[in-house]
């Protein structure tokens, strides 16, 4: 993911070699600065680009009539005859049309893929920025008076640890607009009709940075205007509910109903073609052999592989759809312990589950040369990376979690471990994830209490489940994209996540919760049985139970008796 940096009555890059260095981290195939000057109002604009899309890299800042563009992202529904055009390239050229505010949105709503960008009229004043409507790709703001910055990845270096007067994630609502000579007044085009939670991000918003936004017309791009069917003949639960628990061909039983097999396809059709584009968007050479000729057979894609049926899913389906002849990197990351005085074992939960879970995908895909990773981390490694690194990544977020699940992606991501006994750096440009699975299909040990833990009848009781699905799905933005982004981008890979595509989110969403998961069922069964039996249906037969378990305890960075929500005292 490109490092994409705006300043406006500020220092920027060119003042600053520690900000230019970490987002040249984040794009090393080429980095550009450019100064401007607008009614006495001074900018700069700057990108470290990581080519990832078109025949060449697509140099940035991207200048185009009256318009300068940062685009940090991935545009995946290019019309076919200009597929082998970059999509940066490809939409300075759409931008590059646009005769007044109303093209430009309507340009911004016709984008599918997660993307953060800025966007500049040099003859108006007017400054756009914008987060993709699910919050996929990081977008910073910082401001003190009338001075901005807009960066994708984190900067916190003050040499006395105080933090800025105001930052914040940029609230992925929709297309925010304002002149750069009143920086206190700003549009918001949202991407849908303004609700109760999307005014409270509002209202916070303008609260710690002090400006007034105004609400114009929605945008409303077509995929959240697909009108689809809310009622579908099967619930999890009347299916469940009179057979026996321990039941050996519970998921055989369940795909016997033509109305789950049905869904089951839908869902199919729609998860591949995500996968699809996310490992086939992607040079043809692996980081090492990229200024070599001829035919490269190494890793361009690497899974983050926990062993659990989300990531194996991920693993399958990418094995459809990657050259017959290229390495998949599978990463498995384990902690050193934090038991003292105990003989160092790297057996944690996820390593085990892990090595299962890669003989099984040996056995279904044998042909496939698959590179399974094993990454382990000392207390010392993580700790001296921690305090010198990626603390700075993770800001502005603070808690227990952030540090471990940002410690956890940014090691893993990095790719140095072992395989097959020798050391090994993965060369891979794309780092695939299964993030949004638990939010979407009711992966959480939350969830489960939501229904048992609920005083009321079963009706009741999934009601308050779908509540805390939709509460986790409305804040997956600033509990996990963001950060993820910035901690994966800075080893200069891209982080792509087939289940958080737009077309797929709005299918899974529109089911009810009893279509999703059956908490009648046991962990490892009910939690995510939709997409258990969609696995199951691949032939991940011993996957398809596997129990969930949380990155930041199947790993062992962190354990149990912390409170999630305290802050770090790393960070």
């Amino acid at each position: 993911m490109c490092g994409i940096f705006c300043a406006i009555n500020c220092d920027g890059v060119s003042k600053s070699t520690e900000l230019k260095n970490i987002l040249l981290r984040r794009g090393p195939d080429f980095s550009a600065s450019v100064a401007v000057n607008y009614d006495n109002v001074q900018m700069e604009f700057a990108c470290s680009v990581l080519w990832q899309q078109g025949l060449s890299v697509c140099p940035q800042p991207f200048e185009t009539g009256n318009f300068l563009i940062l685009f940090n992202g991935d545009i995946f529904n290019i019309p076919c005859e200009l597929s082998s055009c970059s999509d940066t390239e490809w939409l300075g050229n759409e931008i590059s049309k646009c005769q007044c505010e109303s093209d430009i949105c309507s340009t911004i709503q016709s984008l599918e893929g997660p993307f953060s960008l800025i966007i500049y009229n040099k003859c108006s004043g007017i400054l756009y920025v914008c987060r993709d409507a699910l919050g996929r790709n990081s977008l910073i703001m910082e401001a003190e008076d009338s001075k901005l910055r807009f960066l994708s990845t984190s900067y916190n270096f003050n040499a006395n640890g105080d933090d800025v007067p105001a930052i914040m994630e940029l609230p992925p609502l929709g297309l925010y607009a304002f002149n750069v000579t009143l920086p206190t007044e700003w549009k918001l085009y949202p991407w849908r009709e303004i609700d109760h939670t999307m005014l409270n991000e509002i209202k916070k918003f303008n609260e710690i940075f002090r400006i007034n936004v105004s609400i114009e017309n929605y945008l409303q791009p077509k995929w959240l205007c697909n009108d689809l069917e809310t009622t579908r003949s099967f619930n999890f639960y009347e299916m469940c509910k009179n057979l026996e628990p321990t039941c050996n061909n519970l998921f055989e039983i369940l795909l016997e109903n033509k109305y789950v097999l049905e869904e089951l396809q839908s869902f199919s059709l729609l998860l591949e073609e995500s996968v699809k584009n996310r490992v086939r968007h992607t040079p043809p050479r692996c980081v090492n052999c990229s200024n070599q000729q001829g035919i490269c057979n190494h890793a361009k894609i690497a899974i983050l592989f926990s062993g659990g049926i989300d990531c194996s899913i991920l693993a399958a389906l990418s094995h459809k759809y990657v050259d017959d002849h290229d390495s998949i990197d599978l990463i498995n990351i384990a902690f050193e312990r934090l038991s003292p005085g105990l003989e160092t074992s790297w057996d944690v939960p996820d390593r085990l589950t892990a090595k299962n879970s890669f003989a099984e995908l040996k056995k279904l895909y044998p042909q496939r040369n698959w590179n399974y990773v094993e990454v382990n981390i000392s207390r010392q490694e993580l700790y001296d990376n921690l305090q010198s690194h990626i603390k700075h990544l993770i800001y502005p977020l603070k808690t227990v979690l952030d540090e471990s699940i940002g410690s956890a992606f940014w090691f893993a991501s990095r790719g140095k471990g072992i395989c097959l006994g020798k050391e090994y750096l993965s060369p891979a440009r794309v780092v695939i994830v299964g993030s949004g699975a638990d939010e979407l299909f009711g992966g959480y040990t939350r969830h489960r209490n939501a229904f048992w833990r609920f005083k009321g009848t079963d009706i009741e009781k999934l009601e308050n489940l779908h509540k805390e699905l939709d509460k986790d799905w409305n804040r997956i933005w600033a509990r996990n994209l963001g950060r993820d982004d910035r901690v994966v981008a800075d080893n200069s890979k891209t982080l792509r996540a087939p289940f958080i595509e737009e077309h797929l989110v709005q299918y899974v969403r529109s089911f009810s919760p009893s279509q999703l998961c059956c908490f009648l069922l046991k962990e490892g069964v009910g939690d995510k049985l939709f997409l258990r039996l969609y696995g199951f249906q691949l032939g991940l037969r011993n996957i398809a139970y596997e129990k969930k378990r949380a990155i930041q305890f199947g790993s062992k960075i962190a354990n149990k008796k912390q409170n999630a929500t305290d802050p770090s005292i790393y960070l």
